[in-house]
Formats: C-alpha cells, structure tokens, sequence
C-alpha cells in the first residue's frame, strides 16, 4: 500500500536532495504508523476481554457517553 504524505515546501525540497534523509524519514513514520496501529488493536484487544462479562447494554454506554458529555459542556460553559 502506498500513501501519500503532505510535508512542508522546504522540508520536501530538501529530501528530495538526499536519499538517505529521505529514507530515515519514512522508516520513521513506517514505524509510527505501525505502532499506532498496534497499540490500537491491543486496547481493543484489551478492553473486549475486560468487558467481555459486563452486564451493560448499549444503551447504557450510549445514556452514560450523553451524560459525560452534558457534564462537560456545561463545566466549559458550553450549555
């Protein structure tokens, strides 16, 4: 898979310069990709098995999410 990645005039110039730049910056971002990913799936991993048991359905996430939310805008002074 090929994905194109937006950087700056002046950094895209002088990468184009040099190979080898160029080459430690997409191992770089290769890899922060690949960890991101990783680590998403593990806390998905993660948080199915723990609420594999748990007697809430959706619609109580779905009531709690609403009311977490409320809280927080009316802190912000948002409501």
């Amino acid at each position: 898979m090929v994905i194109d990645v937006k950087l700056p005039k002046e950094i895209e110039l002088t990468i184009k310069k040099d190979k080898f730049l160029r080459d430690v910056i997409r191992r770089k971002i290769e890899h922060e990709i690949s960890k991101e990913i990783k680590e998403g799936l593990f806390l998905s991993m993660l948080f199915d098995d723990l609420l594999r048991e748990s007697k809430l359905t959706e619609e109580d996430v779905e009531r709690l999410d609403r009311k977490i939310k409320e809280g927080i805008m009316e802190r912000l002074k948002w409501k």
